[in-house]
């Protein structure tokens, strides 16, 4: 792979503590798929170099979504008009048990050509079909952390058929291939028994992984956690996954008992504000999260629920959503926070901020070029007082020119040449009038 030298650009620049942030006209250079330098101006052998301009672009860190479920793009637009335990168990979960793996293939393969259109770099998913998905991810060149759902609400057979096919799954798995690690994925803990807890969380021992898991969506979850595990969801999480690092996704329903609960765990939370908001399941009051210094990140859900991918939406819609629960002279999240919670914060959480979630030297080079220029298309932007606040407010996925993932170039001039867009689209598209 030839060098890759990015000049011009307005580059997003963490403070050493990650507490500030500002954008600097740097240059970057990238070798084997890491930053090796970023200085105002690099000199660069030419002949073996890449060159990207960034004039009229910032460079940020590749977003990154830290809970989602990659096949759902084909549910999108499916859940209106019905409460989350009705979507799921009425539509969702009936239509999962007829998918094929060449469906999730497709569908999976959709969901990260619209990542890497969108700005995102790094996706945490939840699903099953885990062949499929790691195909797909391969193909799509993106970097994810993959898993094999484990559940036991249908019965222990079938739950230790999901234990065999994740331990085949991880052990299978191309331990050369950086850009995919694993998680160990309990669904819920209201669809799993305290035996399955435990043996996720001892899946997870084995194989030093962390615990994704959906946690407090809804208040009827939290009624069923009491009723299944005859205690409070944050003693149950903390009784099974003290030893363990966690990744929490949604985390709504949250009193004082669950954030002092939390404060004793390794554990990063996976904020879904859109979907969350969609199902009618509430607003996670992140700012008390973030000032009681909880690990906060972001993430879409999938598109059944989310209905896109795009993280410049989940940064807004989490800003906004605080001044719903906060007046307007209480501190409350802010642009610069929201921004955190897309990179470095979701690399805390997913434990990969060794290696993304900020441009410095010797990190990998994940990371997105976005159109700040003054044109019709960026009008909602002009004049522009403040980018940090711009990026969040006005800007959406379909402004990122350029993604890059381990210094390889997927999207550039918002063009993907190494997959046939088209035709995956189409391939869906026939999946879903097929099934309609």
């Amino acid at each position: 792979m030839k060098n890759l030298l990015i000049q011009n650009g307005l580059v997003l620049i963490f403070s050493e503590d990650y507490t500030d942030m500002s954008f600097q006209r740097k240059d970057i250079l990238v070798s084997e798929g890491k930053i090796v330098q970023v200085q105002d101006k690099i000199e660069a052998d030419f002949e073996n170099c890449t060159v990207l301009d960034a004039s009229g672009k910032c460079v940020m860190p590749g977003l990154i979504n830290t809970h989602t479920h990659l096949p759902m793009c084909i549910f999108r637009e499916t859940f209106e008009g019905c409460n989350l335990y009705d979507w799921l168990n009425d539509k969702i979960w009936p239509l999962e048990a007829k998918l094929t793996e060449e469906q999730v293939y497709d569908a999976t393969l959709l969901s990260y050509i619209e990542q890497i259109r969108t700005g995102t770099t790094c996706t945490n998913d939840h699903y099953f079909f885990s062949d499929a998905v790691r195909k797909a991810t391969i193909d799509s060149k993106m970097r994810a952390v993959l898993t094999r759902v484990l559940m036991d609400s249908d019965g222990e057979e079938a739950s230790k058929q999901r234990v065999q096919e994740f331990r085949k799954f991880y052990e299978t798995r191309d331990p050369q291939n950086s850009r995919i690690t694993y998680s160990v994925s309990p669904h819920s803990l209201y669809t799993c028994s305290p035996a399955c807890l435990e043996q996720a969380a001892e899946l997870a021992k084995e194989y030093d992984l962390p615990v994704h898991i959906h946690f407090l969506e809804s208040e009827k979850e939290a009624e069923d956690i009491r009723k299944l595990h005859q205690d409070s969801p944050a003693k149950v999480l903390a009784k099974h996954f003290a030893d363990n690092r966690l990744i929490l996704a949604h985390c709504v329903h949250f009193g004082s008992e669950e954030i002092q609960i939390l404060k004793t765990l390794t554990c990063g939370i996976a904020h879904n504000p859109i979907s969350n908001l969609r199902l009618g399941c509430g607003i996670a009051d992140t700012t008390s999260y973030l000032q009681n210094d909880l690990l906060v990140a972001l993430g879409t859900d999938g598109q059944g629920s989310g209905s896109n991918l795009d993280l410049f939406d989940a940064m807004r819609m989490a800003c906004l959503i605080q001044g719903g629960i906060h007046t307007e002279n209480e501190k409350r999240l802010t642009a610069k926070d929201a921004i955190r919670m897309a990179t470095i914060n979701g690399a805390k959480t997913l434990g990969l901020d060794k290696e993304i979630g900020s441009i410095e030297m010797g990190k990998q080079a994940d990371l997105i070029l976005v159109d700040i220029s003054s044109n019709l298309g960026t009008i909602k932007s002009m004049p522009n007082h403040n980018l940090i606040s711009d990026l969040v407010y006005n800007k959406s996925g379909l402004d990122v020119d350029t993604t890059i993932v381990a210094g390889e170039i997927l999207m550039q001039n918002k063009q993907i040449p190494h997959l046939d867009v088209n035709q995956v689209i189409a391939k869906v598209q026939k999946n879903l009038l097929e099934k309609d």
